[in-house]
């Protein structure tokens, strides 16, 4: 009966390893990320029994939070009056200047360039031209 509960107890650990391992670098470190976050939030929840330096922590990663989402928002409105801009300008504009006025304005459009996110994670859905391309 021992033997059979270490058994049990054996492969299922085993089997968990062989799943950790068959992710690609890229899942595990979303995974971890992802873990970090719930942690994150579930310290915030527990503000009164956290050291001062957690609580420095949080409050220093919530700030960082903040200065990416203020600095994509100014990041959007220098491209909103750009685009702007080449409206009032339509008239004069080439069909490539005309063409390339939306592309600052809806980058995720399928017939846009390529966008990234962040340096070296590209996506469609970005905000600035992917460098990853360019060589």
């Amino acid at each position: 009966m021992l033997m059979a509960v270490c058994c049990l107890v054996f492969s299922s650990c085993n089997k968990q390893e062989k799943e950790k391992s068959a992710q690609t670098p890229e899942q595990q470190e979303m995974a971890e990320k992802q873990k970090q976050r719930m942690q994150d939030r579930e310290d915030w929840v527990n503000w009164e029994n956290l050291t001062d330096e957690r609580k420095a922590e949080l409050l220093n990663k919530s700030k960082e939070v903040y200065d990416k989402q203020k600095a994509a928002k100014e990041e959007k409105e220098a491209r909103k009056a750009k685009f702007e801009e080449a409206m009032a300008n339509w008239d004069n504009l080439s069909l490539d200047e005309r063409r390339d006025a939306f592309e600052l304005m809806y980058p995720s459009r399928p017939e846009s360039k390529n966008m990234c996110k962040d340096e070296g994670n590209c996506s469609k859905e970005g905000d600035k031209p992917c460098d990853k391309d360019k060589k």
